[in-house]
């Protein structure tokens, strides 16, 4: 018999896009498999939507929904989830990914036959541009001040010629993460320190630290729905992430000579940054990302120290739901 996988979607106010998810989930070939939806702290009226719609897929697929009053933000989210799955397998994916039909099949079938493999993800492409490649495996650079990125990032594919080949790779994103639960057990859940990005690299790396390998497994395709241009609240919001959350990564696995060439990369940068926002009079955002530079150096110290973040993770959360309303 087939095994069971656990698929972990987290809603966050966006109910029609979890929905065409869903609708993709019902036409998988591979049909042993458990839905893990969580609300992460949606508008009420917008969660008692989805949980309307959730009707639809009462005889097609089994889905435990799971509110959470709050924000959990992706790490906490998905490690909720994670404490409820009795799959030997999961599977996390973003609310906005459509499937292709084999996904399950093609994902099992490659962790069956590859004992080493830890984590592992397809082809990503853009929804609405199916000819655009969104992620071919992600990568890790800690000599750089933008530690991560998307292999094949919006390259034109048409005939999805282009990274076709399994190969070994820095990290799964957690856009659509496949791995064995054992993984887990042995590498632990994700690190909530992070809130939002990179915590999918830093869950890689600590699966890599126990003897697993990251893979890249093109022999299917799931498209992200999501548009090119994102709009200046939402820049804001990311960039404070890719600010805290880079130095966090890199004092945590990065060697002592990489930290100080990613330091030297990373002030360069931002003082760049700063001035230009200076001569544009953009006071907040320079604000902002003194913050954020702030909320990352010490965290990483600490958690390179093994010391304990709490009550700082509480206050930079409380910062963080602050910023959402900027």
């Amino acid at each position: 018999m087939d095994r069971l996988v656990s698929i972990i979607i987290l809603n966050y106010n966006r109910y029609q896009y979890t929905i065409d998810c869903l609708k993709s989930l019902e036409r998988q070939t591979y049909k042993n498999f458990e839905v893990i939806l969580v609300d992460n702290g949606s508008d009420y009226n917008l969660y008692s939507k989805l949980d309307d719609k959730l009707r639809h897929f009462e005889n097609s697929l089994n889905i435990r929904l799971i509110r959470s009053e709050k924000n959990l933000f992706f790490g906490a989210g998905n490690n909720k989830a994670i404490k409820e799955a009795h799959g030997d397998y999961i599977c996390l994916l973003n609310y906005d990914i459509i499937l292709e039909p084999d996904f399950l099949k093609a994902m099992v079938a490659f962790l069956e036959s590859n004992p080493k493999a830890g984590m592992i993800t397809p082809k990503i492409k853009i929804y609405n541009e199916k000819d655009v490649i969104w992620n071919a495996g992600a990568f890790v650079n800690f000599k750089s001040a933008i530690v991560i990125g998307n292999r094949g990032y919006l390259e034109h594919d048409p005939s999805n010629k282009k990274y076709s080949q399994i190969e070994q790779i820095g990290f799964a994103p957690g856009t659509a993460l496949f791995m064995k639960k054992e993984v887990i057990t042995e590498a632990g859940l994700m690190d909530e320190i992070f809130f939002m990005y990179h915590e999918d690299p830093d869950w890689n790396i600590q699966a890599q630290k126990k003897g697993y390998k990251s893979f890249y497994v093109p022999t299917t395709i799931v498209y992200h729905n999501i548009p090119r241009i994102v709009d200046q609240e939402r820049m804001i919001f990311n960039h404070h992430f890719f600010t805290r959350n880079s130095q966090i990564l890199v004092w945590k696995h990065a060697k002592i000579t990489d930290i100080m060439v990613f330091y030297y990369i990373f002030s360069i940068l931002n003082l760049g940054i700063i001035v230009l926002n200076f001569l544009k009079l953009n006071f907040n955002k320079i604000k902002i990302r003194l913050i954020s530079i702030w909320q990352g150096f010490r965290i990483g110290i600490r958690r390179r120290t093994n010391r304990s973040c709490r009550k700082y993770m509480i206050s930079d959360y409380n910062y963080i739901k602050n910023l959402l309303r900027f």
